[in-house]
């Protein structure tokens, strides 16, 4: 199942058309692939972020598809989002300027799951790698207040006071 995913990818990757028309398509495909269990889902998701990062598709559709991608990963199990998180990031970090927004959502996702599974200092280092102050997107105050104190919150909870005074002031952490 995993292949005929891949097989549709190449061949989309290699189509002209609309923009609206092909990122209709691709999304046809993502559907596919949530609806799939198991290692079928993680290596077709796997499949779909890499055609996602391909510098042959548009700008336009990868950034509004990722942002689909993202909204659907919340309701995987957690072995497989985690899996399907770090495999984006890692995709993703060539073209990390091209993808901030959706950069952000993954990693906000990822720390919730490390949260869950009551390791901080994972959830609290997932945060820190938001480019809050660096990157091209601008964060409203409230988001980046709110991000630099789940970090420091978590890593109090992680008993390392030190990493969390530093993270609990408006300047990018030093952690």
């Amino acid at each position: 199942m995993a292949t005929e995913v891949r097989q549709e990818l190449a061949q989309l990757m290699n189509s002209t058309g609309s923009h609206k028309d092909l990122a209709a398509k691709y999304r046809q495909i993502l559907d596919k692939a949530i609806q799939f269990t198991d290692a079928d889902q993680l290596e077709s998701l796997k499949a779909f972020v890499e055609a996602m990062v391909n510098e042959n598709v548009s700008l336009v559709i990868s950034r509004q598809l990722l942002t689909d991608f993202c909204t659907h990963l919340p309701n995987l199990p957690d072995a497989t989002a985690k899996a399907v998180y770090h495999f984006t990031l890692e995709k993703i970090q060539p073209r990390v300027i091209s993808f901030e927004e959706q950069v952000a959502s993954i990693r906000q996702h990822l720390a919730t799951i490390y949260e869950k599974e009551g390791d901080w200092r994972n959830a609290a280092q997932v945060l820190v790698g938001i480019p809050l102050e660096t990157g091209q997107k601008q964060y409203n105050v409230d988001y980046k207040l709110d991000t630099y104190l789940k970090i420091a919150r978590l890593y109090l909870e992680d008993d390392d006071p030190v990493q969390a005074e530093s993270c609990d002031r408006t300047q990018p952490p030093v952690c």
